[in-house]
This record gives structure tokens, sequence and C-alpha cells, in this order.
């Protein structure tokens, strides 16, 4: 299996890389010929990286004039539907996973035919070792052999060479290619008793080191015995005498000895068992092939920012990985968008302007669209720092607020309708008066897109919360907006309105007429009922759709504005509830909350919206989770900071559960647990539980089997 490599000027002329891929794509489709879409196949996740990691290798596929087809895929079950029917055309020749697969083992996972190929592009981690180290047998460079599986190419970004990774690459050859010890019998192993004791002494130190060397023992430090037999073996100089059998079988492949079998077994098993995390966006990965391929414009590089901007605000990544990919984009902004101004600085107006420029993001909900009030209030930062849940915490905001020289009426006015002196000011007001109040990171590097006249700017942050919410909830949940006008939507007026995001995908599954059966009655209850769950199973993909057009749909985009601070709304609402009620739980080895009740259940049953909510409840937490755990480790150092959500779908009777582990320092990331920790709890507990999406900190529950499903969690977790 080919494991590609990001481009860079350093590689050696045997390394593979994005480009080698991507072109036996393009040569495949040439020799195979034909019109149809059917040849390549892209299943792609139904996240936000998915997303615009599909929107960026689409426009390539369109430049080099490739046919293909986009499905996207929520969950394990519907991807085994999508793999069926595209594995039954005879056309298909490359098939693509954006997003989602990396914890398959491919090769058995699908069946390809000879000549296929299958590709693989994800962010989730950890990889499957077999995906990684696997080599394919019987192919040629075009994948045209006699095995009975195809060529599985594997998009890396570079950590898969680390040394870490190299050790854990050794364990896993040395148990995958370790010969089988048929044939053998006791008297041989008798003999070898003691050649088997040196070389699992030999085989234990290198491991040792190897250990040292990628950090797995915490310590640092070896055990007094295993050092005291590393001096003796030093020392040694008596020559050891080998029986004529050991010298015949030199040549011969032997099994490990059990202890180095074990210790190798175990290293597998920590690799796996350190939790999921994030690594470079699918997005990022193509945008790089598009640079080498010199095919990158403003519109994909774009979408590279959404993902790495997405990535940082939910938390996948950390901030010093999110400077490191800032510092490649502000090279790439600086090459694809020259600077329109004239003298005086002075920029001209243009009404094809979609140029891209670096800004400081504020950590303020859509404040260039919301108001300033109503912005800080939903920012899960402002609301950890200020405890806004409580009406103490309110106070405090609206003191800052007041201490700033900022009256709350000028705050609660729309921003572009607010006072432009005090536009100007905010930053520097910010910068003097908020860290008073422990608000001292309330800004991160950032871009804004510019749209000609129809949007004077669009920053990166803002445009990942509308995609976000359309991708989840365009469709399937009926929510209230508020109306555009003035406060409360509207001053005269005012109130809300059924949010309908008029699009042609959602008035289609709205109305009923995706296969739409002609002969059908009005008053055929049946076939009425598999209409509505017909509905229910395509929101998903309608949903994706939306939020594809809305890429570059800036008219959408505003028009969807009111959807995303309505899903903020309901975050702030359903959080001080749970808070301010004291429904959150402190157990043992994570913090639990349940949502049983309340006007939100239907939108947090959505597992990414349940997530921000976590999210959002960690931020809101942090400071003071920190301070009580750091008192109960009687002054130690705290790792993490793990948090179980669960929220009731009445429909399904079954509970969507949620796990998250903040970080005790705002802006760091670990590494997610709770994915194994679920399967164990639901395997231990007999729960009626189903692991369905390719999140694997998500899982559904049984509604009467939650409580089981909780205590056994809380046993194994820790």
């Amino acid at each position: 299996m080919p494991l590609l490599l990001p481009p860079s000027d350093d590689l050696r002329p045997s390394d593979l890389t994005y480009t080698h891929a991507y072109n036996s794509i393009v040569s495949r489709v040439r020799r195979k010929g034909g019109a149809g879409s059917g040849g390549v196949v892209i299943l792609a996740g139904t996240d936000v990286d998915g997303l615009l990691g599909a929107r960026i290798l689409c426009s390539l596929f369109k430049n080099d004039d490739v046919p293909y087809r986009l499905v996207p895929v929520g969950g394990y079950s519907e991807l085994e539907t999508r793999r069926d029917e595209a594995l039954a055309s005879d056309e298909l020749h490359t098939l693509i996973l954006l997003s989602l697969g990396s914890l398959l083992t491919l090769s058995s996972y699908f069946e390809l035919p000879p000549t296929c190929h299958l590709h693989i592009i994800d962010s989730h981690r950890p990889w499957n070792l077999q995906n990684l180290f696997a080599i394919d047998i019987g192919l040629d460079e075009d994948g045209e052999g006699e095995s009975s599986e195809g060529k599985i190419w594997v998009w890396g970004d570079g950590d898969e060479f680390s040394e870490a990774m190299e050790n854990v690459k050794k364990s896993w050859e040395a148990l995958e290619y370790e010969p089988s010890d048929s044939g053998s019998s006791d008297d041989d192993d008798s003999e070898e008793d003691e050649s088997d004791e040196e070389a699992e002494e030999d085989e234990e130190e290198a491991l040792e080191e190897d250990e040292e060397e990628d950090g797995a023992d915490e310590d640092g430090d070896r055990s007094p015995s295993k050092r005291a037999r590393k001096r003796r073996k030093a020392g040694s100089t008596e020559p050891k005498s080998r029986s004529k059998k050991q010298r015949e079988d030199d040549g011969r492949p032997r099994r490990l000895p059990r202890t180095v079998r074990e210790a190798h077994h175990e290293r597998i098993q920590r690799y796996y068992s350190a939790g999921t995390s994030y690594g470079q966006s699918v997005a990022l990965t193509i945008y790089l092939l598009a640079t080498v391929l010199e095919r990158a414009d403003n519109d994909i590089l774009w979408y590279a920012i959404l993902a790495v901007t997405n990535q940082y605000i939910t938390s996948r990544i950390d901030r010093d990985s999110y400077e490191a990919f800032q510092g490649i984009f502000q090279d790439e902004v600086v090459r694809l968008n020259h600077d329109p101004t004239v003298n005086g600085g002075v920029k001209i107006p243009n009404p094809d302007d979609k140029s891209i420029a670096k800004s400081e993001e504020l950590r303020f909900m859509l404040y260039r669209h919301w108001n300033l009030y109503e912005s800080m209030l939903h920012s899960g930062y402002v609301a950890g720092r200020l405890g806004i849940w409580k009406e103490k915490g309110r106070k405090k905001l609206q003191g800052l607020l007041a201490k700033m020289g900022f009256s709350l009426q000028q705050c609660q006015q729309t921003w572009s309708h607010m006072d432009m002196d005090l536009k100007r000011k905010l930053p520097e007001k910010l910068e003097s008066i908020a860290p008073e109040y422990g608000l001292i990171e309330l800004s991160y590097p950032s871009f804004t897109r510019a749209y000609g006249f129809q949007l004077s700017s669009l920053s990166a942050a803002d445009a990942v919360e509308v995609v976000s919410s359309l991708l989840d909830i365009a469709v399937g949940v009926r929510l209230e907006v508020d109306r555009e006008g003035g406060k409360g939507g509207g001053e005269w007026f005012g109130g809300t309105t059924r949010w309908n995001v008029n699009t042609r995908e959602s008035a289609s599954i709205a109305e009923g007429k995706e296969n739409q059966d002609p002969n059908r009655t009005s008053d055929d209850p049946a076939l009425e009922g598999t209409q509505v769950e017909k509905k229910k199973d395509n929101w998903g993909s309608t949903n994706f759709w939306i939020a594809y057009d809305a890429c570059d749909d800036i008219a959408l985009i505003r028009r969807s504005l009111p959807l995303t601070m309505t899903l903020h709304r309901s975050i702030i609402r359903a959080g001080s509830a749970l808070l301010d009620k004291t429904i959150i739980r402190s157990l043992r080895t994570f913090r639990l909350a349940i949502l049983k009740e309340g006007p939100d259940l239907k939108l947090f049953s959505h597992p990414s919206t349940l997530s921000r909510l976590a999210l959002w409840l960690v931020d809101a937490t942090r400071d003071r989770w920190t301070e009580r755990q750091s008192k109960l480790n009687n002054g130690g150092k705290v790792k993490s900071l793990p948090f179980v959500v669960a929220c009731l779908n009445e429909d399904k009777a079954s509970y969507m559960v949620v796990g998250v582990t903040g970080s005790p320092e705002f802006g760091d990331v670990r590494k997610n647990k709770f994915g194994l920790a679920f399967q164990n709890a639901a395997e231990e507990s007999g729960s009626g539980a189903k692991h369905d999406m390719f999140d694997t900190s998500v899982v559904e529950v049984a509604q009467e089997d939650l409580q089981q499903f909780i205590e056994s969690l809380h046993l194994r977790s820790g």
C-alpha cells in the first residue's frame, strides 16, 4: 500500500507524493475511456472537512475533464450501502474516501476488483496500521497484477514517518510477519531454550531503547534489574558455546520469545488506546496538491483556510499547529492576492472583489453580523471567564463594556449600525481593559474575504459557523429564527419566523418529490409513513448539498446567518440550564450531563450539535474545574478534563452520547479516549449501543440501557 508524503523540496526521487497519486487517477481515466461518471467515485464524510475537501478535489477534476460521482456518507451503515453500489458498477476503476475510513481495514472491507484503486484522505487518527504498513503483492505500477485486491493509496501528512511511528512499525511488522510454529517439536524447543533467552534479552533491550526514544515511558527511568542486566551483558566477555542444532538453524526464521512478543503487542495496544485525534486537514492535503499542480486560486485557498479554521475552533488542533498552518496560508494569500490600493492607502471599491486578507479575529460569535453584546454573550471563551450563565456573570459583562466606554444601547445595536468610532477603538480598549476580567486571549490570527458589493467582508470563523450549521440542521429540525430587521426581528412587527433555507434541495425533500410514486394515494398511511422515514434518511444528504452550494453562494450564507445565531442561542440556553440547575454530575473520572427535557431536545439529538454543546460546557467550566481537580490531586497537575453529554431522542427512544476531552489550558488539545471506552462499556454492560459514526467518541444507546452504560463507563475509564 503506497504511503504518500506531502510535496516537499527535500524528498528523495523514490518517495511517492500526492502528485503521483493524482497523476495515477488522471492517467487511468484517460486509459479507461468512456464519458460516464461511474469510473471515479468519491465517498465524502458529511463533516466540514470532508465537504471542503470534496469542493477542492472536484474543482481539480473539472479542470482536468475527469468525470466523477460525489456521494456523501454519514456513517458506517450508509458506507456499506454506498460501497456495494459503487463496487457493483463495471465502470469503477478509482474509489476515493474523503474524511472517513482511517480505522477500517481497507483491504478486507473493500473487496476491490483487480483493476480498481482506492485512495484514502482522512484526518482522523489513529490510522489502522494495516493500511499504513501492509504491502501490495502481485501488483505492477498501475495495479494491473494478478492479485484479487486493487492498489490502496494512503495520503499521509508526514507524521507517519516520525520516530515514534517507526517504532510502532517495527512492532507491527514483527508480529505480522512472525513465522508460524507449525512443525516445531518439543525437543527443538528444549534445545533452543538458552538461545531464546539470549535473544529475548537482546530484543527486550532494543524495545526499551525504542520506548525511551519515542517517549513511551512517562518517567523515563528503567527498572534497576534491567539496568543491572544491561551492565552484566556489557561487561561480559565470556564466549558462549553454541550447539550443532543452533548452528544449523541460524538461517531459519524463528518465532519471537513470548515476552518480546508481548512487548510488541503492548506497544501496538498503546498506539490504539492513546485516544483519537486529528491530523492534517483533508482540504489542506488536497490544496497542497493543487499548489504543486499550479491550480491554486482564491476559491480553493479559501476552502483550505475554512477547513483548518474549523479544526481550530472545534478544538481538534492546538494553537501551535494552527499557527504553523497559518504561516503557510499567509504566504499563499500574498501570492494570490494583490493589494488594490492607490496613494494614501485607500482601497479601491470593486464589485468583483473576491480577495482574501489576513486579520486578527476576535473570539466573539458572528460579531460582524450580530451585535457586540450578543456575540460576547455567546462566546464560549467569554462564558468561561465571566460565568455568563449566572446573573452575576452578565453583570460582569455589562461592567466590562461600561468600563471601555461602550453604552449598552450601542452594544445592542447591529454591528453595521454601531458607531464607527467605537468599532475602531474596540481592539485597543479590549487589550487594555479585558485582562482585568481574565480575558487575555481574545484574538487570534485569521483571514477575511471580500465579496464585492454583496458583503464587505466575511471572516473565516463566521463562514465556518454558517457552513457547519447548514451541514447539521439546514433541514430536518423545525426552528424559529429572528426576522431580518431591528432588534428582536423588527422594531414594528418583531418576533420570529420558521426557518426555511429556500433551496432546490430543501424544497424537493420538504414537498416529498424525491422518488415519489405517482400511483400513491394521499390516504395510504403505510406509504405515507414510508415516505416520512425516507425523508428523514435523506436529511443528512440534503444538508450536505445545501452546505456544498453555500461554499460559493454568498447570498445563501447571508440568509443562513439567523440559523447560526439560533443554534448558538440554543447552546447557551441548554448549557446555562445544565449549569444553573446543577444537573452536571462529577464522577470519578469524568463529568456527566444528561438532557432529558427542554425545547431543544430535537436539535441536540444530532451528534455534531451535541458536540458543540459539550465543547461549550468544557470552555465554561474549564477554570473552575481545573482548580477543583488540582485541589483533589493535592496540588498535582491536571492532565485533561473529560466530559460526557447525553441527549434523549424521544422519536427513537434512545440517547445520543458524546464524549469530549478538554484541556486545562485554553488553546491546548488532548487526545479523546472515549472511543475505546464507549466500546468497552457497551460490551461489558450488554447495552443496546450503536457505533455508526466515523467519530468514535459518539455512540447511540437505548433509553433503558443508559444507566448500565454509564456505570460501566465510570468503572472502566480512568
